[in-house]
């Protein structure tokens, strides 16, 4: 990512291999860095934003709706979840997902899924715990690991079109969250804490 600015107008541009992303509080400063651009580089000018690395991108009235709708059926069609029953939670509140089962036949398969919801997480805030989770056990991942990355699908199914939503704020408030148990993992008994701060 670079940031260019000019007195008390400011630019961003992100390049991902020959994608590019470019925004900024000036859109005459804007159409002048992309000539300056076209000028060294060939490039199309594609206008707003409404799909990038596989975000799709939405302009609301209030800000920007970022979702992976797409690609969340893209994960559910190659791990042969699509017609699956959702369920409530990405994760089980009351099952172990250290069990002493045996290790789970297709290794591959369980990392190349686990990899692709770890990319999910980018606009499926809710399911970061639930991926975190299972990324602990690539290395050996048995079958009732394969079990927790099915109810994280399944999951997925019933919440594919949701995303996230960020707003227009003009508030330079901070606020922050935390919480914390106590001894609460069913596995390992160890406690789990975790925290939120808001910038604006």
């Amino acid at each position: 990512m670079f940031i260019f600015s000019v007195g008390a107008d400011i630019c961003y541009l992100l390049v991902y291999v020959d994608d590019i992303l470019l925004t900024g509080s000036n859109s005459l400063l804007l159409q002048r860095l992309i000539q300056l651009l076209s000028s060294e580089f060939k490039l199309h000018d594609l206008g707003s934003v409404h799909y990038f690395l596989g975000i799709k991108v939405q302009s609301t009235s209030m800000g920007l709706m970022l979702r992976q709708h797409k690609y969340t059926l893209d994960i559910l069609t190659r791990a042969v979840m699509l017609s699956c029953k959702p369920v409530g939670t990405p994760i089980s509140t009351s099952k172990a997902t250290i069990l002493l089962d045996p290790l789970f036949s297709n290794a591959t398969r369980f990392r190349q899924i686990v990899g692709a919801l770890q990319y999910l997480t980018f606009t499926h805030l809710d399911i970061c715990f639930a991926v975190n989770r299972v990324c602990q056990f690539m290395h050996a991942p048995t079958d009732s690991h394969w079990a927790a990355v099915k109810r994280i699908l399944c999951y997925l199914r019933g919440t594919a079109s949701h995303g996230l939503h960020i707003t227009r704020n003009s508030s330079f408030a901070l606020h922050g969250f935390i919480d914390a148990d106590w001894a609460g993992s069913v596995e390992d008994r160890k406690s789990t804490g975790g925290y939120l701060v808001f910038f604006g």
